[in-house]
């Protein structure tokens, strides 16, 4: 076909996509992806436009604005036009959900850890959840009515519960649904580790000491932290930070001190020359 055959086809689409309304998920951003004999357009929504499904009407080939809400079986006749697959959701991020595959024998998918699922709402962690792959995103369409919502339940009440994955009894538990367990539990286990050395070097910096490393026992830290250079290990509660073992001799006043004003009797300790490390003897 010569170049101005095919320059007048793209024409004719472009009039004629002009003149239609189309339906299409509309993301945070205020931008929609269009087919244009073949090429991928990408529109500005201007006007009212809150996420979700919409059917639009084109403004030019780089705008569009909303002018109705689809049905649901409108939804579901578009999402048929691609495959479909089934997912475990996570835990909801920036307004999408995680998700993780519910069948890993599913070789149509190269999926490498989480994926962001598009538009779900009503869901929990660990539903099973059948999504549409676009060729560049998963978007939602229903939960899978295949699967038990027992399932579901169970390990979000493990994971209230604090269960360790592998304490986790229910013969009905997939291999995947465990992994999405341990990815879940995981994740929370290193937030709350982060939350505590946040707490404690900004116990420790207030007064003018350096947070190294915790250890964490079952209702106290062992902190690892610097003062002028040299290097101490206290043990403190972990509510209220109180010491319970100085890492220096206090003559059974440990507890008088909590981590903060710790750090000032160890310099001051310093400056006089009458620190004494436990298990060391005095000069």
């Amino acid at each position: 076909m010569k170049i101005q055959s095919l320059l007048n086809k793209l024409a004719a689409e472009e009039a004629a996509f002009l003149d239609a309304e189309f339906l299409a998920p509309l993301l945070p951003g205020r931008q929609v992806r269009v087919r244009i004999a073949g090429i991928v357009c990408t529109l500005r929504v201007v006007g009212e436009a809150a996420p979700g499904w919409a059917i639009l009407k084109a403004l030019s080939l780089d705008t569009a604005r909303v002018i109705a809400r689809p049905g649901l079986r409108q939804i579901r006749d578009y999402l048929a036009l691609f495959p479909a697959v089934r997912l475990l959701l996570l835990a909801p991020d920036r307004g999408d959900w995680l998700a993780l595959p519910a069948q890993r024998g599913d070789t149509r998918f190269q999926v490498d850890g989480p994926v962001r699922v598009h538009l779900a709402t009503g869901v929990q962690p660990f539903q099973q959840i059948v999504a549409r792959f676009d060729g560049g995103a998963f978007w939602f369409q229903e939960v899978d009515r295949r699967r038990s919502p027992a399932i579901a339940a169970y390990l979000r009440d493990a994971l209230t519960a604090e269960t360790p994955p592998a304490d986790l009894h229910k013969p009905t538990l997939t291999a995947e649904e465990r992994a999405a367990y341990q990815s879940l539990y995981a994740a929370i286990e290193a937030a709350r580790r982060d939350q505590v050395e946040v707490r404690l070097e900004d116990a420790l910096a207030h007064a003018g000491a350096d947070f190294a490393a915790y250890i964490e026992r079952a209702d106290a830290y062992t902190v690892a932290y610097t003062v002028d250079g040299q290097t101490y290990q206290s043990t403190v509660r972990k509510d209220d930070l109180t010491v319970l073992s100085a890492g220096i001799c206090l003559s059974g006043q440990d507890r008088r001190f909590d981590l903060q004003s710790l750090v000032s009797v160890i310099r001051e300790g310093t400056e006089q020359r009458r620190i004494v490390r436990m298990g060391e003897d005095e000069d």
